[in-house]
């Protein structure tokens, strides 16, 4: 059986990411962007999830060859999205 290695497993990560996507990959408890994940960014929660759950592939592999990596609740995060402030409609009440 041929096992995919940590480079197919970034490759699969990097290849899902967009630089332009509003969702990105952090450690619940720790709020860090895990490894190999620093700086990506994912065009949608399906992908990000499917990022995620590559990313926990990944670090499950790594962790063969050091076993004191740390261990990450890997979430999906969404950038908050900024919306235009509405008008207040003042009413005249002499008329």
């Amino acid at each position: 059986m041929i096992e995919t290695t940590l480079v197919d497993l970034r490759e699969q990560i990097e290849a899902l990411s967009n630089e332009d996507g509003a969702f990105y990959l952090i450690c619940g408890r720790t709020g860090s962007q895990p490894v190999p994940t620093t700086g990506l960014r994912f065009e949608s929660r399906p992908t990000a999830r499917a990022a995620a759950w590559t990313t926990k592939q990944y670090r499950t592999a790594l962790r063969r060859y050091d076993p004191r990596l740390p261990s990450h609740d890997i979430i999906v995060c969404q950038e908050a999205i900024e919306t235009e402030p509405t008008e207040q409609l003042t009413v005249d009440a002499s008329e």
